[in-house]
């Protein structure tokens, strides 16, 4: 579950240097590198929402990617480190589906 290369990907997609993302993000330049390079956790909802607008697209795919690595991070953090990325995106849908 690679947030980072994922992000920088669609970045990449629509032609946007980080420093431009960055500023219709409302977010850092060096913040959007930490991400980029998973240097920091992956971000929160409120900072996909806002990643999603400077990338013109949706956020719901961005938050499950970063909810999903979120999770690998802190089960890892745990001693659990056997449950694939596939696995991970279904439990991050199933938890998105009961909260709606």
């Amino acid at each position: 579950m690679d947030f980072g290369a994922w992000l920088a990907e669609q970045r990449r997609k629509v032609n946007v240097t980080q420093r431009l993302l960055a500023k219709k993000s409302g977010l850092t330049a060096g913040y959007l590198a930490t991400l980029e390079r998973n240097s920091s956790e992956p971000p929160p909802l409120k900072t996909c929402k806002a990643l999603a607008r400077g990338l013109g697209m949706s956020w719901e795919e961005m938050w499950q990617l970063s909810l999903a690595a979120r999770l690998k991070r802190w089960l890892s953090r745990q001693g659990h480190s056997g449950i694939s990325d596939d696995e991970l995106l279904e439990i991050v849908k199933k938890i998105q589906a009961s909260s709606r």
